[in-house]
């Protein structure tokens, strides 16, 4: 029979406990992030975060270095380590990128909702979940709602029928990036009138997809995607990408 010592058993406990404890400041962190507090090229003092939160530099460490990996923050040879930032340009450009992967793959889409009933059923519960986050305002976990809005327009974006666009699709990370984007430009969360807009918008997507009606689809998705572009526009350079935006919402004859 295998016996343990109290030294191996202390290590053990050591590790639970050290693990826990980062898994708490990432989440801390994160949620900092995800709020505002803690804006877009901010720099992270490892000893301030951990007088913040009262531990060690240990668990601060160990969380920054996680949320480097989970693109929430930068590292910047020999600088601090800061809150990552956004280009309102680029973020312009992947919402058309974004846009391109949806409508390639509109009719795929719509195939397999007609074969596979539970993708529908997904999108169902998929709203009634970011409803219920819209409703609890002030309290709203922003991470959570985040998460349901990637989790809805990965839902069908998985039934494209071509891996490589779905890879591409979910490495842009668009939901994500217009948040931080947004967030920057105004200083506050999405706003219950935006928070509104986008239950509507992906009421609509949802609603195309159930009656299996693709041009209604492209509709329902260019409007949103649009008005995402629309609401992360502040300067010269995403105002001309936003005319190549609408320029091309022109030539589909896609009208608000």
């Amino acid at each position: 029979m295998n016996t343990q010592s109290s030294a191996d058993l202390g290590n053990d406990l050591s590790i639970l406990i050290n693990t826990s404890l980062v898994d708490v400041v990432t989440q801390k962190i994160r949620a900092n992030i995800y709020t505002g507090k803690y804006e877009a090229g901010k720099k992270l003092i490892v000893r301030e975060i951990a007088e913040e939160f009262g531990v060690s530099h240990t668990p601060v460490k160990d969380a920054l270095n996680r949320l480097v990996a989970e693109g929430y923050v930068e590292a910047p040879p020999r600088k601090s380590m800061r809150v990552r930032t956004y280009s309102k340009a680029t973020i312009i450009d992947s919402l058309l990128a974004r846009l391109m992967c949806e409508v390639f793959s509109a009719e795929e889409i719509i195939k397999a909702a007609s074969q596979h009933p539970e993708i529908c059923a997904e999108l169902q519960e998929i709203i009634a979940g970011l409803r219920l986050l819209g409703s609890q305002k002030e309290k709203m976990s922003y991470e959570s709602y985040v998460d349901l809005g990637n989790r809805f327009h990965d839902c069908y974006m998985r039934h494209c029928n071509n891996e490589k666009i779905y890879t591409f699709y979910r490495m842009i990370d668009t939901t994500r990036e217009s948040w931080f984007t947004y967030l920057d430009i105004n200083h506050s969360p999405l706003d219950s009138n935006v928070v509104s807009k986008n239950l509507c918008e992906h009421q609509e997507i949802m609603d195309a997809i159930i009656a299996l009606d693709y041009p209604r689809f492209i509709r329902a998705v260019f409007c949103h995607i649009f008005r995402i572009a629309e609401d992360n526009v502040s300067d010269d350079e995403s105002r001309k990408k936003l005319e190549q935006f609408q320029a091309f919402r022109e030539k589909m004859k896609i009208n608000p």
